[in-house]
């Protein structure tokens, strides 16, 4: 992650994703809409060679379920890259320290620390419910944002068994305390 992409991501207040980390992301929103591209597809076979074949009474909904799915499903995952915010006046040293006691508490594997950010990814086990985590905490003047998504370098999981929100919630809460 480099500055301008931190630079992005605070402007935006979303984590922002590489072209093939979009595609995993939104994948189930690309499959939802498989059903109703092959009906278009169909459709404009036939008007192309002129064959008429009536519609049927539940075409409609073979193509508009799935859409409005996939719209709901779109909305989902481009939540999911919103940073939460914490105001905080403690120091780099401090929040590190606090990173590291999250990261043993909830299994974090650091992969990259810097004064300006941090990723991690957890590895937990079969029975956990969830294929891992990726998290993102990005450090601005006085602010935190953190970020814990589906692991994009894992299978793609539209669950986390509430691991996502324990990731950031747990970390946002040690803040907190530090901060009285």
């Amino acid at each position: 992650m480099n500055n301008q992409i931190i630079k992005k991501c605070i402007e935006q207040n979303e984590l922002q994703l590489s072209n093939w980390d979009k595609i995993n992301h939104y994948w189930s929103v690309i499959f939802a809409l498989t059903i109703p591209i092959l009906f278009i597809i169909n459709k404009t076979i036939d008007l192309i060679n002129k064959t008429e074949r009536p519609s049927q009474d539940g075409d409609i909904y073979v193509f508009a379920i799935p859409i409005l799915l996939s719209f709901l499903l779109y909305l989902l995952q481009k939540k999911r890259l919103r940073f939460k915010i914490v105001e905080t006046n403690l120091s780099i040293d401090e929040i590190y320290k606090i990173v590291d006691d999250t990261a043993k508490e909830l299994g974090w594997i650091i992969n990259k620390k810097s004064s300006t950010h941090l990723t991690a990814n957890t590895n937990p086990k079969f029975t956990s419910g969830s294929w891992g985590e990726q998290i993102t905490i990005i450090f601005t003047e006085n602010k935190i944002l953190v970020n814990s998504i589906c692991d994009l370098n894992k299978k793609d999981s539209l669950v986390s068994m509430g691991r996502n929100k324990k990731n950031e919630q747990t970390f946002i809460n040690n803040i907190v305390k530090a901060n009285h």
